[in-house]
């Protein structure tokens, strides 16, 4: 890939694409000829996810770790998740704040005997709901890896391969790139108890992490524990996007024509939640009881397989949290 020079004092995904498109015209047009997302209004359009993927396309070979190594690693998983047309989700803003008031950290027997059934998927995020300490984020990339699955951890699309990078054992991570072009991502290991391991004084990028960053890290993780867990275990909260939700396709260059809707390229974005509504409850005429606006935060539960009952394995079942005084 050519070389873009970017001033470090003035960064923005939104000068970063512009300047990626000039000289990545030809890659842009083969993806969004390949593939044409339909997402729903209120999330990242096609046209810039589409750039993303494109970037990551240009640099996911190894020789990039050298440079930065964080931006390297997403380029590596959105790279996975391009070629190997894997999912894409919209979650509801209701169900990001259940899950975002949902306690999943703590709990290693909730994710005892996990098996993950997806290795790479995209979770799109409602405008405006999630902030790390630099800029909006509007996408999560996920991905698991496992010995039982060692073909999830390579891919390749056209002439563009993806390196092998896999580790040990059960892991799963998330990667990202707020608006102002910063990288995040952190990666867990699972243990054969369900215990989460992680570090997060790591520094793989050029700067370093703070308690600031921490905070917002473990944040997002139990985030993404949550959406692991309830595909997983909840899969009711998935639908597909009705046509009527669906954003007005850009015009302009790279954007090809198409003939009409049914062609093999179109791709259909899913819902995550999508007529979730948040369990809510007032106090207000409960004697002691607080008039504050609060969330009682939820938890998962294992309900153990046992004698008498209609499953043979241990379930897992999710306690919502509930909105006091909302």
């Amino acid at each position: 890939m050519k070389n873009i020079n970017l001033d470090p004092n003035n960064l923005s995904r939104f000068r970063t694409l512009k300047l990626f498109e000039k000289p990545q015209r030809q890659l842009l047009k083969q993806i969004r000829t390949d593939r044409n997302y339909q997402i729903p209004k209120g999330y990242i359009t096609w046209h810039e996810l589409s750039a993303i993927a494109g970037i990551a396309l240009s640099t996911c070979q190894l020789e990039y770790a050298k440079t930065d190594l964080s931006a390297f690693l997403h380029s590596h998983r959105m790279a996975l998740w391009f070629c190997q047309d894997a999912p894409l989700y919209c979650i509801s803003q209701e169900l990001f704040q259940a899950f975002d008031n949902t306690d999943a950290l703590h709990k290693p027997e909730v994710f005892a005997g996990w098996k993950p059934s997806l290795p790479t998927f995209l979770v799109a995020l409602p405008s405006g709901v999630l902030r790390s300490p630099s800029g909006e984020i509007d996408y999560l990339c996920i991905h698991s890896s496992t010995d039982e699955h060692p073909e999830w951890e390579s891919a390749h699309w056209k002439n563009i391969k993806v390196p092998v990078i896999s580790g040990n054992g059960l892991t799963f991570d998330w990667s990202t790139t707020d608006k102002k072009e910063t990288v995040w991502l952190s990666n867990t290991a699972v243990s054969s108890s369900g215990e989460l391991i992680h570090n997060d004084n790591n520094s793989l990028g050029r700067n370093k992490i703070d308690q600031i960053d921490r905070v917002f890290l473990e944040r997002v993780r139990n985030i993404v524990i949550n959406i692991l867990l309830s595909l997983e275990y909840s899969p009711e909260f998935i639908s597909d996007v009705a046509e009527e939700n669906l954003q007005v396709q850009p015009k302009g260059f790279g954007v090809p024509k198409q003939k009409n809707n049914s062609s093999s390229n179109i791709r259909h974005a899913r819902w995550l939640g999508k007529n979730y509504q948040n369990k809510r409850e007032n106090n207000n005429s409960r004697t002691h009881a607080s008039p504050y606006t609060h969330w009682r935060r939820g938890h998962w539960r294992v309900i153990e397989s046992g004698e008498g009952k209609r499953w043979k394995k241990s379930r897992r079942m999710w306690i919502q949290p509930v909105l006091v005084n909302g």
